[in-house]
């Protein structure tokens, strides 16, 4: 194969650079239309609480005000990557600090501010949950009555027998018990990994048009199909009745997929007659967007002393957080990196979501994949340890080889290391 010349060894600048570098490149927030107005997003301050009632008519009085949205505005109105269970506005529960309550649209931000301030919500405050493992006690607050009943259920997926399940993956493979039988050691780990933003630099940002007939929209992100599709189905719209333009994104990591607050700009748009622009703050990014999940490994191995693995119990939980809308499946998906690159011929594998009265999570590259390899890969060098092994040869003497099965059972042709 001949390199193409004027490439190979030479400094090429990136395509994209010069329009960035000289701020010609244009971001949603950078969008300005004629009489476009700010709107901006009251948030529950509880992390879970029942709505009494909501007097937003205060706010009509600040200046500048064009538009004021609730929850009765947007009753019953349900949004959510594949799984619908979080409201666009809540009109009768909060379920995270955050939680979406009210929007207005003002011809300056100040406005818009002063009137989120203006808002009265009276809140019955209800017992909240945080840890994915405590919310599974059947004491524990339940946070949705019927899972399977919203659209985009999972329903094969579903795990009603788990108190605040959302969905479960399982995977078993040979005789765990056999396998541990023939183990001369057996070890439990249990890990604890935290919650992570993705860390891009632009916040999600809206814009929203709505002139007669015609909608036209702008937002932060990668995905304008699915973004057009979500906010259809939310508020019920045709999805050929909108229009979403592309714009750069600054950063995504996994974290920009989704419609976000596209039916709020959408719902204050429509009311005031004027476009409306919604750009997240710092503050709002790093605390009610859609982080990674909360998670605890569990993981439970035999191995033999000449370092053997024979056989493995693995049990995930992930804190899904108050809603499972904000992924693409409405569960992580965690089959294509479960079975590792270890031979194990005995093994079970369990991943739970499990809501919280947490942020709702998302998906971050390689989704859930960060929070068990973390785990795998501690427990591997406490394995080591335990029957005094060096860690890299233990991990040689398990690696698999091309034609065997991963300890989901699945055949690998390919193995690079």
């Amino acid at each position: 194969m001949t390199a193409q010349p004027g490439i190979i060894g030479e400094s090429i600048p990136r395509i994209e650079g010069p329009a960035k570098v000289t701020g010609e490149t244009l971001y949603t927030a950078d969008v300005n239309l004629p009489g476009m107005l700010w709107g901006k997003i009251l948030r529950s301050p509880h992390p879970h609480a029942r709505i009494r009632s909501i007097d937003a008519s205060a706010a009509w009085n600040v200046p500048g005000v064009k538009a004021v949205v609730t929850g009765q505005d947007a009753e019953g109105c349900l949004f959510g990557k594949i799984l619908r269970d979080m409201p666009v506005l809540c009109w009768d529960r909060v379920r995270y600090i955050g939680d979406r309550v009210a929007a207005v649209a003002a011809e300056t931000s100040e406005a818009a501010e002063e009137a989120l301030l203006a808002i009265e919500v009276d809140y019955e405050i209800l017992p909240s949950v945080y840890d994915p493992v405590e919310a599974q006690d059947p004491g524990a607050p339940l946070l949705h009555d019927d899972v399977a009943a919203y659209e985009g259920a999972p329903l094969d997926l579903m795990c009603p027998d788990v108190h605040n399940g959302q969905t479960r993956l399982y995977w078993e493979k040979g005789d765990v018990a056999q396998g541990f039988a023939e183990a001369d050691v057996v070890l439990e780990h249990t890990f604890t990994v935290p919650s992570r933003h993705q860390g891009y630099i632009e916040p999600f940002a809206s814009v929203v048009s709505v002139e007669d007939d015609r909608i036209e929209a702008w937002c932060s992100s990668k995905a304008p199909f699915r973004a057009r599709r979500q906010w259809a189905q939310a508020l019920g719209m045709q999805e050929e009745d909108i229009r979403v333009n592309v714009s750069a994104i600054g950063g995504d990591f996994g974290g920009k997929g989704d419609a976000r607050d596209l039916p709020i700009a959408y719902l204050l748009s429509k009311m005031a007659k004027l476009p409306v622009k919604i750009v997240m703050t710092s503050v709002e990014e790093l605390t009610v967007s859609n982080p990674t999940h909360p998670t605890v490994v569990k993981i439970r191995s035999g191995v033999t002393r000449d370092g053997k693995i024979t056989a493995r119990e693995v049990r995930t939980v992930h804190a899904s957080g108050a809603y499972g809308a904000m992924k693409p499946r409405a569960y992580l998906s965690t089959h294509h990196y479960v079975g590792g690159g270890y031979r194990v011929e005995n093994a079970n594998f369990e991943f739970l979501q499990v809501y919280t009265n947490t942020v709702p999570g998302g998906y971050f590259r390689a989704p859930g994949a960060h929070q068990y390899t973390f785990a795998l890969e501690s427990h591997t060098d406490l394995l080591a340890r335990e029957v005094d092994m060096d860690p890299a040869e233990f991990r040689r003497k398990n690696l698999l080889g091309p034609g065997e099965d991963d300890a989901l059972g699945r055949r690998l042709d390919f193995v690079s290391v």
